[in-house]
């Protein structure tokens, strides 16, 4: 490569590699590359393989008459009806030869029969990588032109030719990365493409890792919030990472329980009603998961759940949880630091969103309403 292609690639690869994960670098990455491989339209693209179908997991475009939006609608309606693997691999599970390795070829017309490939020399790289006998890749361009030729011409990509490279973490594919136009690509723009696959790979990797940790951020929050009692993700340093609503509620009523209860489990003394597990994070300082457990947890998450239902406030909420404990308007004011007055008036709030007319009531209808 000359002084500019050495400059352009390092420009790439700093794209990919010294910027912080999270950052989505990669709408600015496939211009970049668009630009250095003198193509018309750019592309990175990934899939979710699914029991009955496949989703466009992520895709960034480049050169394209359209919105990544809508592009990514119209991809993953495409891929949506393909049950079995479409195109020159296998999305499932790419064959190791393509794996990582650059790939230049021509995609057929839709009025036109296919290329023999045995005389169209830009064929020839599918052949050395020793995917398909010539019969075979005769049937696999008639299998792309039946099944994605009228795709490819709504998306103006009929007879183009592409430059492409199937980054992947072993078996899995990360992404389609390649560019597109008109001409056949040079050994100039293979060659750069080829030198930015580790860097692509590295890069594609953390951000597949992202996209799971925040599916798992979003299950473990979504887990917490369907057990019903209170439960908190707490720090080494007893800081609430993260608390489902029943523990946030919980919080607002006792601020220190959930420290108290960490100190105690430190020293190996008795946390009732907490119940403490460490949580595996390899490399990441240690997190407990915290339980309110027992029948206080039980009449809580119950206070908690008809709280919502009635449209109660945070403090009505409070006061309700502690008139099921039992505890008078005098007890209740003084651990509010109120006017036994103000709790009257949040008593009797309480009594008319529940539609009951005395504290009885109230208790008896927080117990035994299904």
């Amino acid at each position: 490569m000359n002084s500019q292609d050495q400059r352009l690639l390092g420009e790439l690869r700093a794209q990919l590699d010294t910027v912080e994960p999270g950052v989505d670098v990669l709408p600015a990455v496939v211009g970049s590359l668009r630009e250095a491989l003198h193509a018309e339209r750019g592309l990175i693209y990934g899939l979710d393989i699914g029991p009955e179908r496949y989703h466009v997991s992520h895709l960034n475009i480049d050169g394209f008459p359209m919105t990544r939006e809508e592009a990514h609608a119209y991809l993953d309606g495409f891929v949506g009806t393909r049950k079995d693997p479409y195109g020159y691999f296998n999305p499932a599970s790419p064959q190791p030869a393509q794996r990582n390795r650059v790939v230049q070829f021509q995609t057929p017309g839709t009025d036109t029969a296919p290329t023999n490939p045995s005389q169209d020399e830009r064929l020839a790289p599918w052949k050395k990588l020793g995917l398909v006998t010539d019969e075979e890749m005769a049937r696999l361009q008639a299998h792309v032109r039946a099944s994605m030729g009228s795709f490819l011409q709504g998306v103006g990509l009929e007879r183009m030719v592409y430059l492409r490279v199937l980054v992947c973490d072993g078996p899995a594919l990360l992404a389609w990365v390649g560019a597109i136009r008109s001409e056949p690509f040079e050994a100039r723009e293979m060659h750069l493409l080829r030198e930015l696959v580790p860097s692509l790979q590295r890069r594609l990797k953390v951000e597949a890792r992202l996209r799971e940790a925040g599916v798992l951020n979003a299950a473990l929050e979504g887990a917490l919030e369907a057990m019903g009692q209170p439960a908190f993700v707490v720090s080494a340093t007893g800081r609430v990472a993260h608390a489902n609503s029943a523990g946030k509620a919980w919080l607002e009523r006792d601020t220190g329980l959930v420290v108290e209860g960490l100190k105690k489990y430190l020293r190996g003394e008795p946390t009732e009603p907490l119940v403490f597990n460490r949580l595996q994070l390899p490399g990441a300082p240690a997190h407990y998961l915290a339980v309110v457990q027992g029948d206080s947890a039980q009449a809580f998450a119950r206070v908690h759940s008809l709280s919502t239902h009635w449209g109660l406030t945070a403090r009505e909420t409070e006061v309700l949880g502690r008139l099921v404990r039992g505890e008078s308007n005098k007890a209740i004011a003084l651990h509010l630091g109120c006017a036994e007055r103000t709790v009257e008036v949040h008593v009797t709030r309480i009594l008319a969103k529940a539609q009951v007319e005395s504290r009885s009531a109230l208790i008896s209808r927080c117990f035994l309403t299904s």
